[in-house]
């Protein structure tokens, strides 16, 4: 089958949407199909198609730096894909952003003739902040445009339930299927424990430490994460805390470490990337995040594969995957004392916390990527058909 993938967000941008991108494409292209990724980069062309090799192919468009939003690109609306896709001669289209792109997807499949399939990844309007709007009128205006660029697809998937409800709530009339997000369980896997030991040692964690890892945004709630670290310090003096990832707030979450006094016990490491990003992840004990807004969370889920019980706020998409009292456990939103506590528990508990692990990474595997891109394909045969 030919595929063209179309996504304003690839590698080396570092987010979910990137990242489901680029491991589907891969994944597809090494099961026999012809792949080519329309987006935007701040790598050239050539430069990304020597790096990923032969597995697929990728066509960049001119695009603008985000005044928004840090190593986030804006495509520009010049129709250049067109020529590309009238020789490419794909079998269907999916476009994974609702943006410069998605319509791009949307025009080429419309003139070639071909089904389309649309992916949403997230709750856009938990953004809005980001550009100083977050206002009532400017969240259903939001919505409003996104549904409207879904119901131009043949079929729509979402990585959870949560906002699948959401999409039909706002007027979704289209049909709808949950993809979740996928994670390589061959490359994140658990530690041995003279492995762990020295992982341990490297990133100079003495005894116990929690993990977050993605962006860091105010969505994302890590100053809530931090807040409980200090007060679970209490109690474990030695624990430690490592902030994987970078973002808008870096800094502020800097300031907030410091004026609670845990500074010198947290950790920011930055991006990571591959085996750096297992091995800091496998050094770790806890995954601990207090997101409100996550669709599925593929950061919980690689950590789940690594052996990470976890704490969580259970709201949306996570709830799908992490099991309170299973795997880990899930507490209110803005509740730094409950999830202290939770932390806690774990942490004084080694037979638990085995426990949870093991469940983790059972979990995760039910998410591989092989399991879920075989889903994907079924969903682009039954379209291929219907058209």
């Amino acid at each position: 089958m030919r595929i063209a993938i179309f996504s304003d967000t690839f590698p080396p941008e570092i987010n979910g949407v990137a990242n489901f991108v680029y491991s589907s494409a891969k994944t597809l292209s090494e099961r026999g199909h012809q792949v080519k990724v329309f987006t935007a980069s701040r790598i050239s062309q050539k430069r990304l198609n020597e790096k990923i090799g032969k597995n697929f192919q990728i066509f960049t468009v001119p695009s603008i730096h985000s005044p928004i939003y840090p190593n986030t690109r804006i495509p520009l609306p010049t129709g250049l894909t067109l020529p590309y896709l009238l020789k490419f001669k794909p079998d269907i289209i999916h476009a994974h952003t609702p943006f410069t792109l998605g319509w791009g997807a949307i025009m080429g499949a419309k003139i070639l003739g071909v089904p389309l399939v649309g992916t949403h990844h997230t709750f856009f309007d938990h953004y809005l902040k980001h550009a100083k709007i977050d206002f009532a009128v400017a969240r259903r205006a939001t919505w409003r445009y996104t549904v409207s660029f879904y119901n131009y697809c043949d079929l729509v998937t979402v990585p959870s339930h949560s906002l699948a409800q959401e999409m039909k709530s706002h007027g979704l009339k289209k049909p709808i299927t949950v993809l979740p997000n996928l994670v390589d369980v061959a490359l994140f896997k658990l530690a041995a424990a003279a492995e762990k030991s020295r992982l341990k040692k490297h990133f100079k964690i003495k005894k116990k430490s929690l993990v977050y890892m993605g962006r860091l945004s105010y969505e994302k709630s890590i100053g809530q994460v931090i807040r409980a670290f200090k007060i679970a310090s209490r109690k474990i003096p030695d624990l430690q805390l490592m902030i994987i990832g970078d973002g808008p707030e870096r800094e502020n979450l800097k300031k907030l470490a410091k004026k609670l006094g845990v500074a010198k016990k947290t950790t920011f490491t930055g991006f990571l990337r591959g085996r750096k990003l297992i091995n800091a992840l496998q050094a770790n004990d806890i995954f601990v995040t207090a997101s409100k807004t996550e669709t599925f969370c593929i950061a919980a889920l690689e950590a789940m594969a690594v052996g990470l019980p976890v704490v969580a706020v259970g709201e949306k998409g996570p709830t799908e995957f992490i099991k309170d009292k299973i795997n880990g456990f899930l507490v209110k939103d803005d509740r730094p004392k409950m999830m202290a506590d939770k932390i806690t528990k774990l942490i004084t508990n080694k037979q638990i916390r085995k426990q949870f692990g093991e469940k983790s990474r059972t979990l995760a595997e039910k998410y591989s990527k092989e399991k879920n891109i075989a889903k994907l394909e079924k969903i682009y045969e039954s379209q291929a058909k219907i058209n």
